[in-house]
């Protein structure tokens, strides 16, 4: 099997360029019923995140130049553990609608998760080019040819700049947000703590500011932290597939194995919405009130961790149902 790496472009001493074509070009799932009906795109309401992504995959192929179907569509994949799919949305996103700028900020984040550091920086340094408020910052730092820690340093002091603009009670969370990201990257993760803590004061529901913090506490070596922060997440969103996978990594960190197994599983019936399939995707109903399944939606990475862990937890006869991706094989066995 090609090695992860081996889809990067190596760019000395800021990580990876993301070339590879699935960052370019999204990947629809196939049969997807909102194709065919598609006044049930924003006439019903999507109850699991399977059913949006599949709503949002149909509104983006239907009108091709919706730049904010494609942003959501691409925030939804993120949330769906499924960054390089997510990256491929956002990228159109932007392409169609430069202004978008919480899909820069959405796209940094997906970088920095696929170690792409040099596209990280550069998707917070249009964030800052198409920010009304801040693009002065942006437009008034001289640009060269820069080293990857000088690269590093100018970023975050446009951002820095930024929050000392608007500080106390005018704070803005996504500059903190862009911070937290930036120190993330450095590996400065009391300060990335400090920045996602921040923004959570002026947003305390965002159930995707709260996977950041526990994110970066489980990264600073505090997984009791990060765990309390998922927990934090999933109250808000209890359909929140990343967070469902950190808190299961958390698990496995602390040794609790069993917890852990039922939160991978729990993440992958999620992203399947589907109690009877086996391969993933989610069910609809046609015109004809006929049930009808659509595949493809769990993440190759879940699977994996999934069956690291049963080789782990010594269940060398549940490895072959993760390598069929066989969900309902767990069920006798693990609650979810």
């Amino acid at each position: 099997m090609q090695k992860d790496w081996e889809r990067f472009k190596p760019e000395q001493g800021l990580g990876y360029r993301a070339t590879n074509p699935q960052y370019d070009v999204y990947k629809f799932t196939v049969n997807n019923p909102y194709l065919l009906n598609p006044g049930l795109i924003d006439g019903k309401t999507h109850d699991t995140l399977a059913d949006s992504i599949l709503a949002l995959e149909a509104k983006a192929q239907l009108q091709t130049q919706d730049s904010d179907a494609w942003k959501m569509l691409g925030i939804r994949q993120q949330e769906n553990e499924r960054d390089a799919a997510a990256i491929a949305a956002l990228r159109q996103a932007v392409k169609l609608n430069p202004s978008l700028i919480d899909a820069w900020l959405a796209l940094a984040v997906s970088y920095t998760n696929e170690n792409c550091r040099a596209d990280a920086y550069d998707a917070l340094e249009q964030w800052m080019l198409n920010h009304d408020q801040y693009q002065h910052l942006a437009k008034s730092h001289g640009k060269g040819k820069m080293t990857a820690e000088g690269r590093h340093e100018y970023i975050t002091s446009m951002f820095l700049e930024a929050a000392r603009s608007s500080p106390g009670a005018e704070m803005d969370a996504d500059v903190q947000v862009g911070l937290g990201v930036l120190f993330n990257v450095s590996e400065e993760y009391e300060k990335a703590i400090d920045c996602f803590r921040a923004a959570l004061h002026s947003r305390p529901q965002d159930y995707k500011l709260w996977n950041k913090l526990g994110a970066t506490l489980a990264n600073s070596r505090n997984p009791t932290g990060a765990i309390e922060a998922y927990f934090t997440a999933l109250e808000i969103n209890p359909n929140y597939v990343r967070a469902r996978y950190n808190l299961a990594i958390s698990c496995m960190n602390l040794g609790q194995h069993r917890e852990a197994a039922e939160h991978l599983l729990t993440a992958l019936a999620l992203q399947q919405s589907n109690d009877n399939a086996t391969g993933g995707g989610a069910v609809m109903i046609d015109d004809h009130g006929n049930t009808v399944n659509v595949p493809g939606g769990m993440s190759e990475n879940v699977w994996s961790s999934l069956r690291m862990l049963m080789l782990t937890m010594n269940r060398d006869d549940m490895v072959k149902h993760c390598d069929n991706h066989n969900l309902d094989a767990f069920r006798a066995e693990f609650d979810f």
